[in-house]
């Protein structure tokens, strides 16, 4: 066990529940637990003295009481004063040993910490103390049956109008603007001063000057955009605007206010040639075919690994359906913990500080139960379809994931030279091996997806 069975603790607790008025309250339908467990304990109180004596022994030699020298205070004032701590040790030492002992008989696989508490209604007894203990274990999980589930195994085709777009996007982040004598277009870049109102009163955040934004990019509201479309430097328009429902400013959501909008300058976009300059710039001095090459083949890579991470979030969700068995309740609390404390780790990564009890006790409390059971009915399958991973493809994953870095025979190497990294490889390839395992026995059905969606531009102008 990862640490004492704090018994005293629910000796006090038994205690003060005696103690209690009972409350007159309606009974709760509660349905049984199948995973739950109860054993007996005993323990020797001849045992139990002993160690207690020990104890105090020790304890009476270095214990120090006024008036006194160290060592010197008699075994009744050194009782009186250690003596119900020392007692409360030695019963969690030997419940704690008695608790391992019948799990070991019992081959429970343990989940969680046990309920121990002094058996109730047991007969008093000179030689021993009695205990009962509950606790969960874990389910009896078998390889599901995945014939009628269904999983999309999703599709890709690179083409070379996608590379063509993936350059044009990288031509656009190096663009330069020059002063243009024209009308205000998309990919311009503007210069504005406004001021907006409502019910003719200013409104805040509604008022501002040599204010720049490049046109098409969705930085301002469309109807904003849109008047601003066509104008030239130098002209002034007002137009009415109303804000939507969803407008973060509750002030102003669903509101109509007017704008007095003044165009000072219009900056034309200048994108860069695609040339050998444009290529050397990034880095590429073999031309710009070497960097359309380049581009190509990290573009597939890209594609390659997102469509496997939507067949495999397919995969699981599969298997999610099939896994049809009971989870321990103090495995999913773990995992739901876990996740909480990642959920406040992030915000605090992003300057929000959250105190920990600020997220409901049963906040991702589903999610938390998928993971164990999914992690069960993994598990389950790797033991008995005898998943493994090879060395070789331990290997191929490395080099895949060198290829994007600028010295991929070190990065091989820093994964299969040290045995944690190694491993760590080696679970996402029998990860990747049960994927596959449910691809051979669930309906899969062919699922093409455009590249604009899968990398997730569907929703860009």
């Amino acid at each position: 066990m990862a640490e004492e069975t704090k018994v005293e603790e629910k000796v006090e607790e038994k205690t003060e529940a005696t103690a209690a008025p009972a409350e007159e309250t309606k009974a709760e339908e509660v349905k049984p637990n199948p995973l739950q467990r109860t054993i007996e304990l005993t323990i020797s109180r001849k045992e139990l003295d002993a160690r207690v004596a020990k104890a105090l022994r020790e304890k009476a030699k270095k214990a120090k009481f006024h008036g006194f020298r160290p060592g010197h205070a008699p075994a009744a004032m050194v009782r009186a004063a250690y003596g119900q701590e020392i007692q409360f040790d030695a019963i969690n030492t030997l419940v704690s040993a008695a608790f391992v002992e019948k799990v070991q008989e019992g081959k429970y696989h343990v989940s969680g910490y046990p309920d121990i508490a002094p058996t109730e209604g047991a007969p008093e007894n000179e030689d021993t103390m009695s205990f009962t203990a509950t606790f969960e274990v874990f389910p009896d999980v078998e390889v599901p049956d995945m014939k009628d589930a269904s999983v999309t195994e999703y599709e890709c085709e690179l083409t070379d109008a996608d590379v063509e777009k993936t350059l044009d996007v990288m031509r656009k982040q190096r663009a330069t603007f020059e002063k243009a004598d024209k009308t205000a277009a998309d990919g311009d870049r503007v210069i504005v001063d406004f001021k907006g109102t409502l019910d003719g009163v200013a409104f805040e955040g509604g008022t501002a000057k040599d204010y720049a934004f490049a046109l098409g990019q969705g930085r301002m509201l469309p109807e904003f955009e849109n008047a601003i479309r066509g104008m030239k430097a130098g002209e002034t328009k007002t137009f009415n605007l109303t804000f939507p429902e969803n407008y973060p400013a509750k002030n102003l959501a669903g509101k109509e206010v007017q704008f007095e909008v003044t165009l000072k300058e219009v900056d034309e976009e200048i994108l860069p040639a695609l040339d050998d300059k444009f290529a050397k710039d990034l880095g590429v001095n073999d031309g710009i075919d070497k960097l359309k090459a380049d581009v190509k083949e990290n573009l597939q890579r890209e594609v390659t690994a997102r469509l496997e991470a939507r067949t495999k979030q397919s995969a699981m969700n599969a298997l999610l359906s099939v896994a049809k068995f009971p989870v321990p309740h103090a495995a999913v609390e773990e995992q739901r913990e876990a996740l909480v404390h990642d959920a406040i780790e992030n915000m605090k990564a992003q300057g929000i500080n959250l105190p920990n009890d600020s997220i409901p006790a049963n906040a991702m409390l589903d999610q938390a139960e998928q993971r164990v059971r999914l992690g069960l009915q993994i598990s389950a399958i790797v033991e008995k379809e005898k998943i493994t991973s090879t060395d070789e493809q331990i290997k191929a994953l490395a080099d895949n994931i060198a290829k994007s870095y600028e010295d991929p025979k070190e990065v091989v190497d820093w994964y299969l030279n040290n045995p944690q990294h190694k491993a760590e490889l080696a679970a996402v390839v029998v990860e990747n091996n049960v994927v596959a395992w449910i691809l051979k026995n669930a309906q899969v059905k062919k699922e093409p997806i455009s590249f604009e969606n899968l990398m997730g531009r569907g929703q860009q102008a």
